[in-house]
């Protein structure tokens, strides 16, 4: 489908959607914007090697849709950027665009509320749609799920999300509430082109070729290893909230998630070559067919908020999880056990979840910290625990500019068999960035961005400096500057 003609009917859907609720109030927010960024990268993709270096500009095309009333709730969001130019040292730019669409409904009854959440994303790793320098509640680019120290990653990924909710009050202490979850993400192949270099980086240390140089005679016949895994996942979770007192808050939960990766054969399985697919550009690349890898985890949390001040939130969560990895289909019965001990592809996996938090908010300034462990689904073909460090400043500087500082330390690492890979890492990145609204309708923001990064089994780390600037552009709409003073 062509791409304007999808963007035109996910708006003109939203629209749709929003005018047949059974709402009570008149109260429409439209909230189009369309920004012109540039970005200055010297290692975009964080190869240890270095010299990925990129320059490229973009369009981004926003809208925004939400409406309110006493007994229901809608908030839409389309996106959409156009990659304008692009200069770089490394890396194919196959995908020329990008989009995001997004809708939450609620309708609420006096002690009963009921939710519907979608998304649909296409983007990729290195270029995440979601961390648009001109979004003001942007996070730094490197979701952390993907491995950025490779080509391999430079793909389209499209990414489908589906969460009902339900939440249900009890007594006017204690909140029942419930959702379901279903992602399913899918990558496109890295280029030929990609491919080759990635593969000539893997045997070649230090390299002696320009990414343009290197043909597939540097590397002769060869089967890709580390490119992204498509998954499906889907999680229940059940929980309670009681509130102790006007300012302390009791919480528990449980889940169950299921997760299935089409994955790479074992190391040790030779793959007649007959049965190896062929590259559609270039036939030397053989890649070996995917297999299952299944993964099923049980968590539990108890939780503990309280605000210490009118303006301070403490927030505590501690818990525990299971998890049971299942690779066996990656090395099947016929093919011998190849060195493998076919019993270590069936693993289970206990540790401990957690979060703490404060959050600080004075009107002008804000500050938010929190430390977390957790599990979730990743394009590595297996679910991560994954520990995060994340700390942000906010202020606002003067009815116009604001000055905001993210930091963010990240490791994650997969459960289950392979766990000792380049997946395996740790990724730190700061953020400061200036935001000035020199008239009711242009914004301008400027932004420094410092990334590194480090595999486990890697002895050289990766560095990136980039710079981002953005010009944006919002319609005059004084329906969306009253619902903004009306925090709407």
């Amino acid at each position: 489908m062509n791409k304007r003609i999808f963007c035109t009917a996910a708006v003109l859907g939203l629209g749709v959607v929003s005018a047949s609720l059974p709402l009570r109030s008149n109260v429409l927010v439209f909230d189009p914007s369309i920004a012109l960024d540039q970005r200055f990268d010297d290692n975009y993709y964080l190869l240890p090697t270095g010299g990925s270096s990129l320059s490229a500009t973009r369009i981004v095309g926003d809208v925004g849709l939400s409406r309110i009333s006493e007994v229901a709730l809608i908030e839409g969001r389309a996106r959409a950027d156009a990659l304008v130019t692009t200069e770089n040292d490394v890396g194919d730019e196959d995908l020329d665009y990008n989009f995001l669409l997004a809708l939450d409904t609620k309708l609420r009854s006096q002690r009963a509320s009921y939710g519907l959440a979608f998304s649909l994303t296409q983007d990729t790793p290195s270029r995440d749609i979601a961390a648009d320098l001109s979004e003001a509640s942007s996070l730094a680019s490197d979701t952390g799920l993907n491995v950025t120290q490779s080509l391999s990653s430079n793909v389209a990924r499209l990414e489908g999300v589906v969460k009902p909710n339900f939440q249900y009050n009890i007594t006017r202490r204690l909140v029942f509430n419930s959702n379901a979850t279903l992602t399913a993400v899918k990558h496109a192949l890295p280029s030929a082109q990609d491919a080759i270099y990635q593969r000539y980086l893997e045997v070649n240390d230090p390299p002696t070729l320009t990414y343009n140089e290197v043909t597939i005679n540097d590397v002769g016949v060869f089967s890709p290893s580390g490119e992204l895994d498509d998954f499906i996942e889907g999680k229940a979770e059940l929980g309670f909230r009681y509130k102790l007192s006007p300012i302390s808050t009791f919480s528990f939960s449980s889940s169950y998630s299921h997760f299935i990766a089409e994955v790479e054969p074992d190391p040790s399985v030779i793959v007649p070559f007959e049965q190896l697919i062929a590259d559609d550009d270039v036939p030397e690349i053989r890649r070996k067919p995917r297999r299952e890898s299944i993964a099923t985890t049980n968590t539990f949390k108890l939780g503990y908020e309280r605000f210490l001040q009118p303006n301070l939130q403490l927030t505590l969560i501690g818990g525990a999880y299971t998890n049971t990895t299942d690779n066996t289909d990656t090395l099947r019965p016929d093919e011998g056990n190849g060195g493998t001990d076919r019993s270590t592809l069936e693993t289970e996996t206990d540790g401990w979840l957690a979060s703490v938090g404060l959050a600080y908010d004075s009107g002008r300034t804000r500050y938010t910290g929190k430390f977390a462990v957790d599990v979730q689904p990743s394009s590595s073909g297996a679910q991560v625990e994954t520990q995060e460090l994340t700390g942000e400043l906010f202020r606002i500087l003067s009815p116009r500019s604001s000055f905001s500082f993210r930091a963010r330390a990240y490791e994650p690492d997969r459960l289950g068999a392979l766990a000792e890979d380049r997946f395996a890492r740790r990724f730190i990145s700061f953020e400061p960035k200036l935001q000035w609204r020199f008239s009711r309708n242009w914004t301008l923001i400027s932004s420094y961005r410092y990334r590194r990064q480090k595999a486990r089994v890697d002895p050289k780390s990766a560095e990136s400096n980039a710079v981002l600037l953005s010009v944006k552009f919002s319609p005059p709409s004084e329906i969306r500057d009253i619902a903004r003073g009306g925090g709407l």
